[in-house]
């Protein structure tokens, strides 16, 4: 946490980082490629350790992210982050929406699961989130049967965790949703 007086570190993708996310490229999945989604270039390290926490320890997941040229580190006063713009809160739904594949058109990384595996984790994250009003939600998800019901069904759930739990929480969940989405 910072105080008034102390810089916090803002990171923002490099042109390697939004190549990795748009394409699939470079390898880089699960909560490493769900962290990388949440970087914006206005929020401070410390808002997205806040948002990330599930997703494991960050200051390591960052350093690792910018070892390795996704993100570059800028320093700020520490402030409040921005609230996001109308289009972000779309970003999650719409990255659901096109199908996983690398810029060759190559099959998903590995990482990516099938549609029950995936279903499983999209009702296990939201009952996380929501507790049991998530019940509706849950047996949408569960009775996809096939990706385009799946996707469907998690952007209805994305709208009602950004309506519950603030758009925040939204993002970390439709980030996480969008990492392990099933092909296509």
């Amino acid at each position: 946490m910072t105080s008034a007086g102390h810089v916090d570190t803002i990171y923002h993708k490099t042109a390697k980082g939004h190549e990795a996310i748009a394409t699939r490229s470079h390898g880089l999945v699960g909560r490493m490629r769900s962290l990388l989604i949440l970087v914006d270039g206005k929020r401070p390290q410390s808002a997205l350790q806040a948002l990330a926490a599930g997703l494991g320890d960050i200051p390591p997941m960052l350093a690792e992210l910018q070892a390795n040229g996704f993100i570059a580190s800028t320093a700020a006063p520490a402030a409040p982050p921005e609230p996001p713009r109308p289009t972000a809160a779309q970003a999650p739904a719409t990255a659901a929406a096109r199908p996983p594949a690398n810029a060759a058109g190559q099959a998903p990384p590995a990482a990516t699961m099938a549609l029950p595996q995936a279903k499983t984790f999209a009702t296990r994250q939201l009952m996380q989130i929501l507790g049991p009003t998530s019940d509706a939600l849950c047996l949408r998800i569960e009775s996809a049967r096939d990706r385009a019901e799946f996707v469907i069904a998690v952007q209805r759930a994305y709208g009602v965790v950004a309506d519950i739990r603030g758009r925040a929480q939204a993002e970390l969940f439709g980030a996480l949703i969008e990492a392990n989405l099933p092909p296509g």
